[in-house]
């Protein structure tokens, strides 16, 4: 299994982008045909509702089967809990990629350990957070410890909500994610406008 783990702060826009990444492995054929047509390749974990749900009707594009599981009742906080259902999951569908929407007040990076220690069947793991453009300052100012926190053990972060901020604005909130983790990549995105298919082909490509 593949499995994108996405985190960020409540409103950040994490399931847009959850919703934005299913389109785009379904829609590019990176999801391989199940030969049994009641297992997914791609089963969508979301524990946090946002306002924008996840419609499986339209990740069952191209014939393939998807399915979204236990929408609304994973607390990622119980890491155990989430690592159980990975595992039952790997035992009973084995698909080839697994999304899952951490909630906004826990650390990801925490629960990746958790699942590289305990899991089953996990052959990459690839911590992405979504960062907050519009409310990067109240949120600095407000939970300072949990957002960096986030920021600095991912793999890979959007900086969301770009359409609503001024250039010299974004540039300042990008230097703080350099700062905080050197190593991420960083994608400056809006996914309100819609995310450019070159991201999302240079977030997952290394996890094929």
């Amino acid at each position: 299994m593949n499995v994108l783990l996405f985190g960020g702060f409540l409103g950040a826009g994490k399931t847009s982008l959850i919703l934005s990444a299913a389109k785009f492995l379904v829609e590019n054929n990176l999801t391989a045909q199940a030969t049994n047509p009641a297992k997914p390749s791609l089963i969508i974990i979301e524990n946090e509702v946002g306002e924008t749900g996840i419609d499986d009707k339209i990740l069952k594009a191209n014939g393939l089967m998807v399915r979204e599981l236990f929408s609304g009742c994973i607390c990622c906080t119980l890491t155990s809990e989430l690592t159980v259902t990975l595992n039952e999951l790997y035992e009973t569908y084995d698909p080839q990629w697994v999304i899952v929407e951490a909630t906004g007040m826990t650390y990801p990076h925490r629960i990746a350990e958790t699942i590289h220690t305990y899991g089953k069947g996990v052959e990459n793991l690839k911590i992405m957070i979504v960062a907050d453009a519009e409310r990067w300052e109240e949120l600095m100012e407000i939970v300072p410890g949990l957002v960096e926190g986030q920021i600095a053990k991912a793999d890979l972060i959007f900086l969301n909500k770009i359409d609503c901020m001024h250039h010299e604005a974004l540039a300042e909130i990008e230097k703080s994610l350099h700062h905080l983790n050197p190593a991420a990549q960083i994608h400056c995105v809006s996914a309100f406008r819609g995310i450019n298919p070159e991201i999302w082909r240079e977030a997952v490509w290394r996890n094929e």
